[in-house]
């Protein structure tokens, strides 16, 4: 057995003590463990008694680490975990600050899933089969992604992803309309939008369109073309062949036709 002979109140951390037995230094504190164990000058303390008290103060510790980490923003449980494994957080000592932080409603991961996906939806233009993934990369489960993302409705879908394309479609391009409106529609769902919400938003946009400036876009695609394909290719070929090209990039027939006449008449 070993004897309490002094507490020392730390200077710079006010809520720590050192713990002298036999006169020596023999450990620090938090004061949280201090009252928890009614530690006084005077107390005599077995060896296997100072290990428990070490141990709950390791937790204890690492406890207040994952409340520091918490203090900035929500967390999910799966990156509280990774948080403290890479602080070198004993697995053990990791479940038992895990199941305390659950029992007193300092991590949820319903409600981090439902704030976080309230914030995508307000701070970003992500659909919600982005944000799902996101929180499952965050080590939230399937059914409590699902859940969360719940409130992300068609009508709140429709709002975000209408706002975002009509934004982009006054935009200047050197794309064909047609083609603008396949970009637009593929960037929505990579954005993780629902079909039927992309569908019934692309059908009210509209990009205004300017028949020479679109004549234009093509005339410079179509110049790029033939000075690529007329080194291997001449007459009808060589029209096929920029046709094709510019059919790809969704131009009207009746503006690849108008081009095609032109070549002809530049014989």
């Amino acid at each position: 057995m070993r004897t309490v002979t002094k507490i020392q109140q730390q200077k710079k951390a006010l809520h720590r003590y050192n713990i002298f037995l036999n006169d020596d230094y023999a450990f620090s504190i938090d004061e949280d463990i201090l009252v928890q164990y009614r530690i006084h000058k005077g107390m005599e303390l077995s060896k296997k008694e100072v290990e428990e008290i070490m141990e709950h103060e390791d937790v204890h510790r690492n406890y207040v680490m994952a409340i520091n980490y918490l203090s900035y923003r929500m967390r999910s449980t799966q990156e509280i975990r990774t948080y403290l494994r890479q602080k070198e957080v004993s697995s053990s000592t990791i479940a038992e600050i895990i199941a305390r932080l659950e029992k007193e409603k300092l991590i949820d991961d319903l409600s981090f899933a439902q704030a976080f996906v309230r914030d995508r939806m307000h701070r970003s233009s992500k659909g919600p089969r982005v944000i799902m993934n996101e929180l499952r990369e965050k080590g939230v489960k399937a059914e409590i992604a699902n859940e969360a993302v719940r409130q992300y409705d068609e009508e709140n879908q429709f709002a975000k992803a209408y706002k975002w394309a009509q934004k982009e479609a006054k935009k200047k391009s050197q794309h064909a309309v047609s083609k603008r409106k396949d970009q637009l529609r593929n960037k929505l769902m990579q954005k993780g939008f629902a079909s039927a919400v992309v569908s019934a938003v692309m059908s009210e946009i509209e990009i205004e369109v300017d028949p020479e400036e679109e004549y234009l876009r093509l005339e410079k695609q179509a110049n790029t073309f033939r000075r690529r394909y007329e080194k291997k290719h001449e007459g009808y070929e060589l029209k096929m062949k920029i046709k094709a090209a510019l059919y790809s990039r969704r131009f009207s027939s009746t503006l690849i036709d108008k081009y095609i006449e032109k070549m002809d008449e530049s014989r």
